[in-house]
């Protein structure tokens, strides 16, 4: 529990003193946070908490309570080499994009919301239509399986088209919530938008609505602030906004437990509250002890990096079936579950050194010229950072890096126009 315990206020204290420090939201900032809760909760139930927890048995550890101090060295050591060898300079993020490209911007593209608000809808029907409501868990086990389906059924071809939507969306969001960081926040607005961007994600009966909602629009919305700090004197947040998110986040909050409960079967049959359903961050990490103690170090060979991109080896699927014999779940994994195949004990160590420096270093340089393609970059990172609890973050994004490769092929196409017209606008402003 002391390991878990220490690292985990190591993690949140780097967090603090960085954020509080420069007012930006560091990929690293959101890593430290999510993992440095994700050790904290561990190690509340390490100390008797969460009688009436689903995985309650399962936590006791043999390789990550000492693994989890390694992995804290050598992932702030990444973080802290990308900063030292960052040039200096009195201005650490630099826009360059004018306010009315991004306006422009999402007055063109506003579509894509909707698009999502009704494929979202159309998913959600697809299933109710095919499974039926009777019990939360069951709908979202179908779900599931048509998310991963390669089916060309009509059911099958939604899902796929509704998928690559929610990416566009997600994108969306990132510059709306640039916009708003760097004017003011709505509550309105920013409840429209939760409107248009939940149902996507919600279809699929599980709570990453929430956490990316969270993600894309107020981690943007957190660098934006930063931005207008830096050019004007300006608090973080201006009390009405503290407002704001105070009801925004408590609702986020309770929205994510009925959640979790109904997926237990009911709300009164749930014998978990809101707060037990947060020890899903931790989950990652316990499919990480489960794998090493299925394959301990040195006991087996190495994969050939087909965990790490995506093609899970046979000796991985053969860990799923493992699991599929317990409680836990064969879907939440962290970001160093499937690589410890790949890279082993310590060469897994090494692989999360590398991502911890590479991808602050790229944000950095991203962040001193923020472009739109520079922002969408920076976006994704966070993301990885953002999901590295619960998910295989680096191998999950893929689609991501495709997109961004997409978007700066077809630049001129797709935001070319905007960008002239926006230039012109501003010219014919700085003139009258």
């Amino acid at each position: 529990m002391a390991n878990f315990l220490i690292c985990g206020l190591v993690f949140w204290g780097y967090a603090f003193i960085k954020f509080r420090k420069e007012k930006i939201l560091y990929p690293s900032v959101i890593f430290s946070l999510m993992w440095g809760a994700a050790y904290l909760y561990t190690a509340i139930i390490l100390n008797g908490y969460g009688e009436n927890l689903y995985l309650k048995e399962y936590y006791n550890f043999k390789y990550i309570d000492t693994y989890s101090v390694y992995v804290t060295i050598v992932v702030l050591a990444g973080f802290s080499i990308a900063h030292f060898l960052k040039k200096s300079s009195r201005r650490r993020v630099n826009l360059k994009m004018n306010k009315a490209f991004i306006n422009n911007i999402l007055l063109k593209y506003k579509w894509i919301l909707w698009l999502n608000f009704g494929g979202g809808l159309l998913r959600i029907a697809i299933m109710l239509n095919t499974v039926g409501f009777d019990s939360m868990m069951d709908y979202r086990l179908a779900a599931n399986a048509m998310m991963m389906t390669s089916s060309l059924s009509f059911a099958g071809i939604v899902f796929k088209l509704t998928a690559y939507i929610q990416m566009l969306a997600n994108f969306y969001l990132a510059l709306s919530g640039l916009k708003t960081g760097l004017g003011h926040l709505d509550l309105k607005k920013v409840l429209f938008l939760f409107i248009l961007y939940a149902p996507n994600q919600m279809a699929t009966g599980g709570r990453l609505f929430i956490l990316y909602f969270i993600l894309f629009f107020f981690g943007a919305f957190i660098v934006g602030r930063g931005i207008s700090i830096g050019d004007k004197s300006r608090r973080l947040l201006e009390n009405s906004e503290k407002k704001i998110l105070f009801l925004v986040f408590i609702g986020l909050f309770l929205l994510t437990g009925v959640i979790a409960m109904l997926r237990s079967g009911s709300i009164n049959e749930s014998k978990e509250n809101a707060f037990d359903k947060l020890a899903y961050v931790t989950e990652g990490m316990l499919c990480s002890e489960y794998i090493m103690r299925y394959y301990p170090p040195g006991t087996f060979q190495l994969d050939k990096g087909e965990n790490t991109t995506g093609t899970l080896s046979k000796q991985y699927l053969s860990f799923r079936r493992y699991l599929n014999n317990t409680k836990m779940s064969a879907s939440v994994v962290c970001i160093y579950t499937r690589p410890y195949l790949d890279f082993g004990y310590w060469g897994t160590l090494a692989f999360l050194f590398i991502i911890a420096f590479l991808g602050e270093y790229i944000s950095l340089r991203c962040l001193k010229n923020m472009t739109l393609i520079n922002f969408f970059i920076f976006i994704v990172i966070l993301k990885m950072f953002y999901e590295s609890v619960i998910a295989s973050s680096v191998s999950d994004n893929i689609p991501n890096y495709e997109l961004i490769i997409l978007f700066v092929i077809f630049y001129n196409m797709i935001f070319g126009r905007i960008e002239s017209k926006s230039r012109y606008e501003q010219q014919q402003k700085a003139l009258d």
